[in-house]
């Protein structure tokens, strides 16, 4: 075969994920390149080997291979610059196809840098640089289609990388236009369905993580067809794991585990770690869920194993979190305790780290002193009490945006995925406290709506329709909505915008009800629970 049917092989090879096997093609095809003295067949094989090294997690290669295409378009830029005498004599390619070949890999070495910094976590970095690329308006028309291939590319690998790191929110323009891309009737050539798979996987786990389950259902199948269509496995496997995700969070446990473990291994053969490590969280789930928790023990473990390998900090805070459950059901709060102290330590390291996390931390620790509190009725008034004092201040912050968001369906799907959980369990420490009086207060804050008022909402918090996430960590009532709002209002703006309770008075001649696990949620996590203004009195 000629070198030319070569590179297309490893192409094909690359779209297919065998990256071993286009690995060592495109290492066998180097020399024989070098010989024929062909530098841009040389920048196509430092092209493919940057992606499939960045697919892999292996950035140390990326970055070889974008210094390799840097240094070699030097030479020819200097060649077309006029500044190069001597190279320019050893040159035989005319000038429009010197700017032609410089313009092409300079825009795919440009997409290894985005892949790179948003693997990294460096969102700012790899938003700037896919600025460049979009904007490269060299006119070069038969290079259209694989430069707009590259945006799009790189804005599935933006976004994902955004949702890894919990910014679900800044992920959304992102997706907005890869979905614009990869919905439109296809080519039939194996770049569009290659973005097609990409694209829906990535799409299809942002709605799960977000609580759109209905909208992810047709993108993941639709993936899964047209992987298996190509007979690329691990896309196929992939499609699959994100349904058993998919299953999980409606609750179809059975449908969940049959899904992950037909997925499991075609991931495990392609030995992508963070795909492994997820499956191996899923696998501990299911057995956390069955009471074996040995093997529950055993298969998280694999899940942090894997991500302490390729440095995953906020994945491995949450594993952590999983894995002192397992520790909680077997009595030993020891280690729980020491679990959630590693979390904590990891999320105090992270640079983007949220209150909302946090919350959840102190929730998880509140769960600890809880169970331990149970296991020993001599000294469970005490345990108790400290495990109000995390859980009560963590769900009183995060039930707090139930009354920021003016869509009444978008508020319940808050309630039911995020702050439900939170202040079922608060409500249940404090009546195994036996305070009285603060269940009766928790009733009454929580029968109230919150206020209204005659000031339009924000159009910006409707756009999103069915979404509701327990995972993303935003700061404003905007960004709140985004991820758990209604149906978007046609013709108009909301005509009334709900905000938060004042303070709530029971008797005539006691403070404010809650007083103290208010103050502790303003200083915590910097969320006012209730708004500065008179307070109310609930009694007739």
């Amino acid at each position: 075969m000629t070198i030319p049917a070569d590179l297309e092989r490893a192409r094909h090879l690359v779209f297919a994920a065998n990256e071993e096997a286009a690995k060592d093609l495109l290492l066998e095809l180097l020399p024989q390149v070098e010989d024929a003295d062909r530098d841009d067949w040389a920048l196509e094989i430092f092209a493919l080997l940057g992606e499939l090294y960045l697919v892999r997690t292996a950035y140390n290669g990326t970055e070889e291979c974008v210094r390799r295409i840097d240094d070699c378009l030097a030479v020819y830029q200097a060649v077309l610059a006029g500044t190069a005498p001597e190279a320019a004599a050893q040159v035989s390619m005319p000038a429009a196809e010197i700017e032609r070949m410089v313009c092409r890999y300079a825009r795919r070495a440009q997409f290894l840098r985005i892949g790179l910094a948003a693997a990294h976590g460096d969102h700012e970095a790899a938003e700037a640089a896919l600025s460049v690329l979009a904007g490269d308006g060299r006119s070069h028309p038969d290079l259209a289609g694989e430069h707009g291939f590259l945006i799009t590319y790189a804005q599935i690998l933006c976004a994902v990388a955004l949702c890894d790191d919990d910014l679900h929110v800044r992920s959304i323009p992102l997706w907005q236009s890869v979905i614009d891309v990869i919905q439109r009737p296809g080519d039939g050539t194996e770049s569009h369905d290659h973005l097609l798979v990409l694209g829906a996987i990535g799409y299809g786990r942002f709605c799960v993580e977000t609580g759109r389950l209905s909208e992810a259902e047709p993108w993941l199948r639709r993936a899964g067809a047209r992987a298996e269509a190509r007979g690329w496995r691990l896309a196929t496997a992939r499609a699959q794991f994100e349904r058993a995700t998919a299953a999980w969070s409606a609750g179809d446990r059975p449908q969940a585990q049959d899904l992950v473990h037909a997925a499991y291994p075609a991931i495990a053969e392609h030995l992508r770690a963070h795909d492994v490590s997820r499956c191996w969280l899923y696998f501990g789930l299911i057995s956390i869920a069955v009471g074996a928790l040995d093997d529950a023990d055993e298969r998280l473990g694999h899940a942090e194993r894997h991500w302490r390998e390729i440095e995953k900090p906020l994945h491995i805070h949450r594993i952590l979190l999983q894995r002192s459950w397992v520790d909680i059901f077997r009595g030993d709060f020891a280690a729980a305790v020491e679990r959630v102290a590693q979390a904590r330590e990891l999320l105090d390291g992270w640079p983007r780290h949220s209150w909302l996390q946090y919350a959840r931390l102190d929730d998880q620790l509140g769960n600890i002193w809880r169970a331990d509190a149970l296991a020993d009725p001599a000294g469970a008034a005490d345990k108790l009490e400290r495990a109000a004092e995390l859980k009560l201040p963590a769900a009183l912050a995060v039930d707090s945006v139930r009354h920021s968001i003016p869509d009444a369906d978008a508020r319940m799907r808050w309630a039911t995925y995020v702050s439900a959980p939170i202040l079922a369990s608060a409500f249940a420490v404090a009546w195994e406290w036996g305070n009285t009086e603060l269940v009766s207060e928790l009733v009454e804050y929580h029968s109230a709506r919150g206020t209204f008022s005659a000031e339009p909402g924000s159009s910006d918090a409707l756009d999103w329709a069915d979404t509701a996430t327990a995972a993303v960590p935003v700061e404003s009532v905007d960004d709140y909505a985004l991820v758990a709002a209604g149906p978007a209002v046609v013709g108009g703006s909301a005509l009334t915008k709900l905000g938060p309770l004042p303070p709530l008075v029971m008797d005539p001649s006691s403070a404010p009800i809650i007083s103290r696990y208010r103050a502790l949620a303003a200083e915590r996590y910097g969320r006012e629970v209730t708004a500065d203004e008179p307070a109310w009195s609930t009694w007739p």
